[in-house]
C-alpha cells in the first residue's frame, strides 16, 4: 500500500524531489488516482489499469470502460480522463501555428485525433489564403466501410468561417490506408464542387495506425 510507504519513497514526494521524467507510468497514474480503496492501494489500481489499455488506448477511453476497473468510480476516473484530454489538446495546440501546405505537416496534425478509433471520422480542415488553419471541425462519422456528410455542410463551414482552402482527413481503422474506389469519386466530386464556388482543395488524407495516404502526393488530383 502507499500509505505503508516511507514519504521518501512516495510517488508524489518522488515527483517533487527528482522530478517528472524519475517516475514509471505506474507511479504517475497513481498520483493522478491519488488515492486507494480498501482492497487495493493507488498504485495497485493504476497497475491494473495499466495491464488492461496502453496510455495510447486511455486517450480515448470512455468513462463507462474505466468504470470496469475494480476501485474506480466516478471520481478517479473523471480525473484521469481529464487528464489524458489535456495531454491530448495540448499535444494538437502545439501544431495549431504551421501551414497545411504539405501531407506530413496534415498527418502530424491529425494523428492524435484518430488514435484507436473503430469507426471512421470525416473532418474538413479550413485554410486561410495562406493555408494556416482557421478551423477544424468534424463534419461526420460512420461505420469501418462509409463516412457520410453533405457537401451542403461543408458550404456552409467555409461561408461561417470565410475560408480559402481546405483539406479532407478521414480515416481507415483497419490500418489500411489505399483509397477506395468510394473515397476516390467522392474526394474528385467534392473538388469539382467546391472548385466551382472558388473554393480550393488542398488535399485529402487517409490516415491509419501510423501511416497515411494523400491523394495530392500520389497525383490523384491532378487535372481531375
Amino acid at each position: 500500500m502507499i500509505k505503508d510507504l516511507r514519504d521518501y519513497d512516495k510517488p508524489r514526494e518522488r515527483l517533487i524531489r527528482e522530478g517528472r521524467t524519475s517516475l514509471s507510468d505506474i507511479e504517475i497514474l497513481a498520483i493522478l488516482i491519488n488515492s486507494g480503496t480498501k482492497k487495493y492501494s493507488a498504485l495497485d489500481l493504476a497497475n491494473m489499469i495499466l495491464k488492461k489499455y496502453s496510455l495510447n488506448e486511455l486517450i480515448n477511453i470512455s468513462y463507462e470502460e474505466l468504470a470496469k476497473i475494480p476501485g474506480i468510480k466516478q471520481s478517479k476516473a473523471s480525473k484521469i480522463i481529464a487528464s489524458f484530454e489535456l495531454a491530448r489538446r495540448a499535444l494538437i495546440r502545439s501544431q495549431t501555428e504551421l501551414n497545411f501546405d504539405n501531407p506530413e505537416t496534415i498527418f502530424k496534425y491529425m494523428q492524435a485525433d484518430y488514435l484507436y478509433l473503430d469507426k471512421e471520422i470525416f473532418y474538413v480542415l479550413l485554410l486561410d489564403n495562406h493555408l494556416s488553419l482557421i478551423k477544424k471541425i468534424k463534419l461526420g462519422e460512420g461505420t469501418n466501410f462509409q463516412v457520410n456528410f453533405t457537401l451542403k455542410q461543408l458550404i456552409e463551414c467555409f461561408v461561417r468561417y470565410k475560408a480559402y482552402a481546405f483539406v479532407i482527413c478521414h480515416n481507415h481503422p483497419s490500418g489500411k490506408v489505399s483509397p477506395s474506389r468510394s473515397d476516390i469519386k467522392t474526394t474528385l466530386e467534392i473538388k469539382r464542387l467546391m472548385n466551382d464556388l472558388g473554393y480550393l482543395l488542398i488535399d485529402h488524407l487517409i490516415v491509419g495506425k501510423n501511416n497515411y495516404f494523400s491523394f495530392e502526393e500520389n497525383k490523384l488530383l491532378e487535372n481531375r
